[in-house]
């Protein structure tokens, strides 16, 4: 199947989108393991898996779900992007030792490994004290997939990862975009893995695409303002968009990405964590304009909202964790504002956040389960508002919601 990418906003009807189901990389990392891929705690795999389940099976009765591995798995099959891939992790690794052994794996298994992880060979002193049991290790993030690619307009953006251990995952991504036969784009807006200043970090979490012509980027601990500024030129340079809102959040664990914080969910409509984006300690925010040139003209505001009514898109907030402040801190940590659109007012949000769904209800939108969807006994109308939730109890203690778990690459216009 060919896929033509076109992404120009959050709630266009979904044509194909990218995700990747948890696997035995998740079972790879241990206690000790955790921090240093960016987990607080170990994830069980058969748990995640089924969770996960439900989010394929509800995108597939929209939209054409493609895997992450079967991708990757096909970009194997070429012997030149096959070798350059293996150079780079190892050289990022640094684990010659294991090259020759990768170069010789079936395409399926190379693919399985370099997620799963690679057993390291003790050929010195130094590997053989090294806590570690791998030469590449084990990608737990992958599953999501949003944060190290994005595809916006007809091109693709590959992350400039804040942290080492998630750049395997930019590098396996650009291989799967640069390569595929069946992926067309007009190039890539940014590419981060080429990047060589250490000031310059750009995460999918912090870019949504909101209108033809604007986007909205969070200043966050993933996303630097140096990696703003050169995104934002090299999209005005060469896109569509023109107008950018820049978001300042904390820089936090529950706060790692903007759209952990504020997601659009509908045409008029957001859900927010409203401690920062409509309360007392409200992020400030700022809109960038490019007039054909470099440089920005830019203007503050007190707060996302504000700055895109500035720019003609009024926005309704749906508050996470509903009126209580109490409920917002607890959702909001349970990725209570991270969902992910499959057309205007269709979205899809973890079950667990009760409080959220409810206001959302409460709000217009009509609310069913994941299972009803997946066995036909619900479906899903073009005319309703709909929240579709799904068990995640155990994903979002990965630290991450729906739309972080999926990568639209088409979606059509509205």
């Amino acid at each position: 199947m060919s896929i033509d990418i076109k992404v120009n906003s959050e709630i266009g009807p979904l044509e194909a989108v990218v995700i990747h189901s948890p696997g035995q990389e998740m079972e790879n990392m241990t206690p000790d393991m955790a921090a240093e891929v960016l987990y607080d705690d170990i994830l069980t795999l058969d748990l995640a898996d089924r969770e996960h389940r439900q989010l394929r099976g509800v995108l597939g009765k929209v939209a054409n779900v493609v895997e992450f591995t079967d991708l990757l798995t096909e970009v194997l099959d070429n012997d030149k992007v096959r070798r350059a891939l293996i150079d780079a992790l190892v050289g990022l690794f640094d684990c010659p030792e294991v090259c020759d052994q990768l170069m010789e794996m079936p395409s399926s298994a190379l693919a399985a490994q370099l997620i799963e992880g690679t057993p390291k060979k003790p050929i010195s002193l130094e590997k053989y004290l090294s806590p570690s049991r791998y030469a590449i290790p084990p990608l737990p993030n992958a599953f999501f997939t949003r944060d190290a690619a994005m595809c916006v307009n007809d091109r693709v953006i590959i992350g400039s990862m804040a942290y080492r251990a998630r750049v395997a995952e930019a590098l396996l991504l650009k291989a799967v975009f640069k390569y595929h036969p069946n992926i067309h784009s007009a190039g890539f807006y940014l590419d981060g893995t080429d990047n060589r200043d250490t000031d310059v970090t750009l995460e999918g979490g912090d870019l949504l695409i909101l209108r033809a012509d604007l986007a909205v980027i969070g200043y966050s601990e993933r996303t630097s303002a140096a990696g703003i500024d050169r995104l934002m030129r090299s999209i005005a340079a060469q896109g569509p968009i023109r107008n950018f809102v820049v978001v300042e959040i904390p820089k936090a664990r529950a706060t790692i990405h903007l759209d952990m914080i504020f997601t659009m969910v509908d045409h008029d409509k957001c859900v927010v964590y409203p401690p920062l984006i409509t309360g007392t300690h409200r992020s400030r925010a700022f809109v960038c304009t490019f007039n054909g040139g470099p440089e920005a003209k830019i203007s503050e505001f007190r707060d996302v909202l504000a700055a895109l009514s500035s720019l003609g898109l009024d926005l309704a907030p749906i508050n996470c964790g509903g009126d209580d402040s109490f409920h917002q801190e607890r959702e909001q940590w349970g990725s209570g504002a991270n969902f992910f659109a499959f057309g205007p007012g269709r979205i899809i949000g973890y079950d667990h956040n009760r409080y959220t769904v409810e206001a959302l209800s409460q709000a217009g939108f009509n609310v069913a389960h994941a299972r009803d969807i997946i066995s036909g006994e619900r479906e899903i109308s073009d005319s309703e508002r709909l929240v579709v939730t799904m068990d995640g109890a155990e994903l979002s203690r990965g630290g991450g919601g729906c739309r972080c778990m999926t990568m639209p690459v088409a979606r059509r216009d509205l």
